[in-house]
């Protein structure tokens, strides 16, 4: 399994700032000679006097640099979304300059102006809404908006139709009448993890142990460390309405002892808690008693070997191995 490496920001300032200033991009404007960024103000001044790039060198243009630059839209939104609050302290400035200055701002563009709306930038302090209710295959998709067709395989549609429901029903055809829990709201800072919300559900449902549960996005479900600004980022949420998510509760999957030989014995139960049931190494060809508590018999057979599991009182539950092999009528 990957693990997600996180970072600070400071390792990634030489990426995010501007050589001139030493601030973070502002209106991030790249030339295409070097593909060196730099903010537009600062290379525009910059090239007044120069015609070469304050990095390397290189030549932007022999007489007119300013046509051999581009603004970098993808690179300024890369810096507003991984620094705090930096978009709203940058758009609270336009705001205040074209308040003082209303003359200023007749050609000026609604960034510019610091009046932006669409533009989707997040902070981990702020709060997010969103919806939660339980994992409908039908309806997930249509709830989450996604652009892209997911596609709906066997194993998905198997995993969720012997999926417990939460009221204790299954999907087995035996009733439409199906209860589900109702659709939940709420209003949790951006920074929210989808394993706060796992627990959430647990707690909420109070889903036991021999279960686990998924938060979903869609048809896909979401990684725990995963924030709710991250799930807005990647889904492009609009702010059109709660963020949504659907939960599934599933079993776990059953844990198999294994021998000391290495060859896996009897599979326990998906909890992976200790089984009354006990099994010992022996030679070929002999026969071993062994004791369950379970109300019906387990067995599992080897190549050379043969398991009779019957249904004794815990006291006798013990493996008995015959001298010389185990081999019946043997007396040595």
């Amino acid at each position: 399994m990957h693990r997600t490496t996180h970072l600070p920001i400071t390792e990634l300032n030489p990426h995010l700032m501007c050589v001139i200033c030493g601030g973070y991009f502002i209106d991030a404007t790249t030339i295409i000679e070097c593909l060196h960024s730099f903010c537009k103000t600062c290379i525009v001044k910059y090239l007044d006097t120069s015609k070469y790039c304050p990095v390397c060198d290189v030549q932007v243009h022999k007489t007119r640099p300013l046509l051999n630059i581009r603004a970098d839209k993808t690179l300024q939104s890369l810096v507003y979304k991984l620094v705090p609050n930096l978009f709203k302290d940058e758009m609270k400035r336009r705001r205040d300059f074209y308040g003082q200055c209303p003359d200023q701002d007749l050609a000026a563009s609604s960034e510019e102006r610091g009046e932006v709306e669409d533009l989707q930038i997040y902070t981990p302090d702020e709060h997010i809404s969103l919806s939660l209710e339980y994992y409908r295959e039908s309806e997930a998709a249509s709830a989450a908006e996604s652009d892209q067709e997911k596609d709906e395989t066997e194993t998905r549609q198997d995993k969720q139709d012997t999926s417990p429901k939460p009221d204790g029903k299954r999907k087995n055809g035996e009733t439409d009448d199906v209860v589900y829990p109702e659709k939940r709201f709420l209003n949790c800072p951006a920074a929210v993890t989808v394993s706060h919300l796992r627990k959430f559900v647990r707690n909420k449902l109070d889903v036991p142990p021999i279960f686990r549960v998924e938060i979903m996005y869609g048809d896909e479900p979401l990684k725990d460390d995963y924030t709710l600004m991250d799930i807005a980022y990647i889904y492009t949420w609009r702010r059109n309405g709660p963020l949504p998510l659907t939960y599934r509760v599933l079993e776990n999957p059953s844990k198999r002892l294994r021998s000391e030989s290495g060859e896996p014995a009897v599979s326990v139960n998906g909890e992976g808690s200790s089984s009354s049931s006990t099994t010992t190494e022996h030679a070929p060809a002999e026969t071993v008693t062994t004791a369950s508590t379970s109300s019906q018999p387990q067995t599992a057979t080897g190549p050379t070997e043969a398991l009779d599991l019957r249904s004794t009182s815990p006291a006798s539950a013990q493996a008995q191995e015959r001298p010389n092999g185990g081999v019946p009528g043997d007396t040595g």
